[in-house]
């Protein structure tokens, strides 16, 4: 969707999901103030139990003056009185579903990031893999030329969204939710009170009983526990707590909320990252990802209607095949049995690299940033980096890459053909000033030589790999992707997913 869009129409009636949360609402605003910019009537409106009532919500609203109407769930279906030059636009949620209160209008559209319910209309941006629909409103806005310089309340109100929605942060998803994180300027004044306002005595009650209702695997060190409906801050409070028990490596606490299940995931050992289990444990019915130590995740609650199973009944049952269904291999100790591996060369499709010298100072230290986390390099002559179809990226040594590649004349131009919807424009940040660069304008195109062989071998489990770039974390590869290793350095162990596989490799 392009915000433009939406200008066609003289009224747009902007409706948060019933109970709105922070997300809901700085979303909301942020689309508010750019329609009231462009000469539009605009509105934001609500349903629910009752008005907003948790403080840290009632602070935001007074101090940026957020104008927002309460609906009673009572009320007639015209309660917006919609007419046909009127858009009901859906918020942080989508037009039909469990948490939103129906509301009459010939002309609807949504913007959310959950899992799609149902058809959608027309006039819609879902996008599941992001953190927060702040995320999603602030990158609308910015293709829309919205100066979020002359809105600094927008921007604490988009970042606050961010922040309650991936529990202070912590449960991160997606390249862009980070850099919402790492570029808006916001006040920081407010968001020091915000963060202070956010629990209550009752909040402190449900993440007590929360801890004394468990179930624990000794031969795991992991542990599930269930709380009543509660603001979703409290999940990753109460499990922050959790993982500090002596017996407890990794722990999952999820509750109720509106449309679904959320859930906080926490680890402390490397054989788990807590973003690869949150997305594992919300595979097909929901959404999930953050950082390897914090993260969350989503379930709809639609799925699980679906599937006849009450929530602590699903994620017992995929937290305890989770731990029995992966093997683990580390680079450098490899037990391969080498000869069951076929070999294979990478066809002469042209991919991307970058010498790392050439878009920041040699020595300084960066952040590679990737849909699957951010890899931490030094800048150097040696040091290059790839960008694969999708636009994957990878560091790799100089030698490596000129006896596997050959530079071709011209810059790198992506092929559109093998871009996804989540695709993210591969970028580098310096570390200390905290500056972001585009790989793309630095890349050159480069095609295999096929002088270097790849032993490959298709997994039947799911399995984690330790590579040689990254020891603490690892990388994730599912049944029908490929293990591999350089022919030429059988340290170098890595998986290759099935897709990019059978697009780019021939059998030897």
């Amino acid at each position: 969707m392009e915000l433009n869009s939406i200008l066609e129409y003289e009224r747009v009636i902007l409706q948060c999901h019933d109970n709105p949360d922070p997300d809901a609402i700085g979303s909301a605003f942020a689309l508010y103030r750019f329609l009231k910019e462009r000469g539009k009537d605009a509105e934001i409106v609500y349903s629910g139990f009752s008005k907003i009532q948790k403080s840290n919500m009632i602070l935001l609203i007074d101090k940026l003056g957020i104008p927002m109407r309460y609906i009673d769930r009572g009320a007639d279906e015209n309660a917006v009185g919609a007419d046909e030059k009127t858009l009901l636009l859906t918020v942080d949620c989508q037009y039909g579903a469990g948490n939103v209160k129906k509301l009459l209008s010939e002309n609807i559209a949504v913007i959310d990031h959950h899992v799609t319910e149902g058809v959608p209309p027309a006039l819609s941006d879902i996008r599941p893999f992001l953190g927060s629909c702040s995320t999603l409103v602030w990158l609308l806005l910015d293709e829309a030329g919205f100066e979020f310089a002359n809105h600094p309340d927008v921007c604490t109100a988009l970042y606050y969204g961010l922040y309650t929605d991936t529990n202070s942060l912590a449960e991160v998803v997606h390249p862009l939710d980070r850099d919402l994180r790492d570029n808006i300027k916001y006040d920081a004044g407010l968001m020091k009170r915000l963060q202070n306002s956010n629990l209550s005595i009752n909040d402190l009650t449900v993440a007590g009983k929360t801890l004394v209702t468990n179930w624990i695997s000794k031969d795991t060190r992991s542990a599930v526990f269930e709380a009543e409906p509660c603001d979703p801050n409290i999940l990753g409070f109460t499990s922050d707590i959790a993982l500090q028990v002596d017996d407890i490596d990794v722990c999952v606490v999820f509750c109720r909320v509106s449309g679904g299940i959320k859930l906080s995931v926490r680890s402390c050992v490397r054989e788990v990252m807590a973003n690869e289990l949150a997305a594992r444990l919300c595979e097909g019915v929901g959404s999930g990802g953050g950082h390897k130590d914090k993260a969350g995740g989503f379930i709809s609650e639609n799925a699980l209607a679906d599937k006849d199973i009450s929530p602590s009944q699903f994620l017992g049952a995929r937290f305890s095949k989770y731990f029995s269904d992966y093997d683990l291999i580390y680079s450098g100790q490899p037990v391969l049995d080498l000869d069951t591996f076929k070999r294979c060369r990478k066809r002469d499709i042209p991919v991307g690299f970058a010498c790392s010298a050439d878009i920041f100072p040699e020595g300084s230290e960066l952040v590679v940033r990737t849909l699957e986390g951010d890899t931490f390099i030094t800048a150097g002559r040696d040091i290059y980096i790839m960008i694969g179809i999708r636009q994957e990226v990878w560091p790799i040594k100089r030698a490596k890459f000129e006896a596997s590649y050959r530079v071709l004349d011209g810059p790198y131009m992506p092929d559109k053909r093998f871009l996804n919807q989540d695709r993210y424009e591969p970028t580098v940040k310096e570390r200390v000033e905290g500056r972001s660069i585009s790989i793309l304008p630095f890349a050159k195109s480069c095609v295999p030589t096929g002088e270097t062989a790849v032993l490959v071998k298709k997994l039947t489990r799911r399995t984690k790999v330790f590579t040689s770039w990254n020891r603490e974390g690892y990388m994730f590869g599912d049944s029908g992707d490929y293990l591999a290793v350089r022919e030429d350095d059988l340290n170098d162990v890595y998986v290759i997913e099935k897709d990019i596989f059978n697009a780019t490799y021939s059998e030897v």
